[in-house]
C-alpha cells in the first residue's frame, strides 16, 4: 500500500485494550458504547504499544493523541465518516481533558451525536455495530493495533489514501492489523462480496503497490519494501502481508 494510505490507516487505529484479558472487540463495557451507525472501528493495546520499539517511531499526531489519553490502558475509536468517538479504559486518577466518565475506569469523548449514542448504548448494555465487532474479533486477538471497516462506504480520506475507498467498494469488510515483536507485521485482510469482487480487490492492491513502487523509484529501499508485500487470494478472502523493521515502517509515514 502507498505510504500515505498506510499512515492514514495507522493514525486512525491508535487504540487499546486491557492486559491481560480478552480481545478489545469483545470487552462488553466498551462495546456497549459503540454507536449503531459506526462504519469504522479501531483498537490497540496501548500498554504493549508504549513498551514496544515501534512507539518512538509513531507519527507526531499519533503520539500527541496517546499523550492526551494519559492513564488509558485501552481504547476504541469509532467513526461513521462524520462523527468520531473515543472510548478509553484504564486506572484513571483524573479524567482526560474533555472526557465524560461513564465509570471510574471508562471514559468517552467525541462529537455530540456519538456521545449521546454511546451514553444510551452503555446504559442499555447493548453493543452497537455487532457486525463490525464480530469481524474485529477475528483479527484482534494477540495484536497491538487493528482497524476494521465496513465495506461499501466511503471513508473521509484524501490523496493516495482515498484509494482505500476503491477497495472497500467491493468488500463486505476489511481490516488492517499490526503485530510488533522483533519486527513489525502488517496484515491487510478483506472479504469480497463475491469471488469476482475479491479478484477485483486483489488486482486493485497489486496495481496500487506497482504504482507506489514506481512513484518511489528514487528510493530503492522503499521500492524493495513495497515489493516485499505478500499478496494472496483464496475464494472471497484477500490477504496482504508485510514484515518490516520499526525504522522501515517509520519511512512509510
Amino acid at each position: 500500500m502507498p505510504r500515505l494510505a498506510v499512515a492514514a490507516l495507522f493514525v486512525a487505529t491508535i487504540a487499546c485494550r486491557n492486559t491481560p484479558g480478552p480481545p478489545l472487540a469483545v470487552d462488553p463495557a466498551m462495546a456497549s458504547c459503540v454507536p449503531p451507525s459506526t462504519t469504522l472501528l479501531a483498537g490497540a493495546d496501548l500498554v504493549r504499544l508504549r513498551s514496544s520499539t515501534l512507539y518512538s517511531k509513531l507519527p507526531a499526531a499519533a503520539t500527541a493523541l496517546l499523550d492526551q489519553l494519559g492513564e488509558a490502558q485501552s481504547l476504541l475509536l469509532a467513526s461513521d465518516g462524520r462523527n468520531l468517538l473515543t472510548i478509553a479504559r484504564g486506572r484513571f486518577h483524573q479524567s482526560p481533558p474533555g472526557a465524560i466518565p461513564l465509570a471510574r475506569d471508562l471514559m468517552i469523548s467525541g462529537t455530540p451525536d456519538f456521545l449521546a449514542a454511546a451514553q444510551a448504548g452503555h446504559k442499555a448494555g447493548r453493543p452497537g455495530a455487532p457486525g463490525l465487532l464480530a469481524y474485529a474479533q477475528t483479527v484482534a486477538p494477540g495484536l497491538q493495533i487493528w482497524i476494521v471497516a465496513q465495506g461499501g462506504v466511503a471513508l473521509p480520506l484524501t490523496g493516495n489514501a482515498a484509494n482505500l475507498n476503491r477497495l472497500l467498494r467491493d468488500c463486505e469488510n476489511a481490516a488492517l492489523a499490526v503485530k510488533v515483536d522483533s519486527k513489525v507485521q502488517l496484515l491487510f485482510t478483506a472479504l469480497g462480496r463475491t469471488s469476482d469482487a475479491a479478484k477485483t480487490v486483489e488486482n486493485t492492491l497489486r496495481a496500487t503497490i506497482t504504482l507506489a513502487a514506481a512513484a518511489e523509484s528514487r528510493h530503492p529501499e522503499m521500492v524493495a519494501l513495497l515489493h516485499a508485500i505478500e499478496l494472496s487470494r483464496d475464494g472471497r478472502s484477500v490477504r496482504a502481508r508485510l514484515s518490516a523493521t520499526p525504522d522501515q515502517l517509520q519511512s512509510l509515514w
